[in-house]
């Protein structure tokens, strides 16, 4: 997965447009057959730059899904600017591959170790959404280590338990650092 992400950030400053799986050397071409949902987060001096990722399954197997992560981490987290082909020599690579996910019964992510799990935190209305990957901060050491994340990344400055629909979710992790 690694390899088709570095493939995928060179294609692109290369040609400038994304990638398709018959343009990157994709060595277990098993993984054309499987939809999976990944996330992919870009680092730069050990800071996040970008990031993208699915809650399910879009594309129809995990190469598609991961291509179009890469692009959208590299050019259209709306919380960065655009990563330049300078920048790209130096990014990082992480990717999680959503192995589990469960819905929680209520204040259970009080109990949950963000070392060993994330979560997905969907609005009712679904109107928001955020997702925190398992391992993914240093400042999350407990479950209610959760509640201050959640609230920035709804951009809420509240957070009622009751107005949102809460997974757990358990991820493989690769990185190239």
């Amino acid at each position: 997965m690694l390899e088709i992400i570095s493939q995928t950030i060179e294609y692109y400053f290369k040609y400038l447009r994304e990638p398709s799986p018959s343009d990157l050397k994709i060595q277990n071409e098993s993984l054309l057959g499987i939809p999976w949902c990944t996330f992919v987060t870009l680092y730069k001096n050990w800071e996040i730059r970008g990031a993208w990722g699915n809650v399910k399954e879009i594309e129809k197997n995990i190469v598609d899904e991961t291509i179009k992560n890469t692009i959208t981490a590299l050019t259209l987290d709306k919380r960065f600017s655009p990563i330049t082909m300078e920048e790209a020599k130096d990014i990082k690579i992480r990717v999680d591959l959503i192995k589990e996910r469960h819905i929680l019964e209520e204040w259970k992510m009080l109990e949950l170790d963000p070392v060993k799990f994330g979560i997905i935190c969907i609005k009712r209305d679904y109107e928001k959404l955020a997702v925190i990957l398992p391992n993914i901060a240093a400042k999350l050491l407990t479950g209610s280590d959760f509640i201050p994340m959640i609230k920035e990344k709804l951009e809420e400055k509240e957070f009622n338990e009751k107005d949102y629909i809460i997974y757990q979710i358990t991820t493989q992790t690769m990185t190239n650092f």
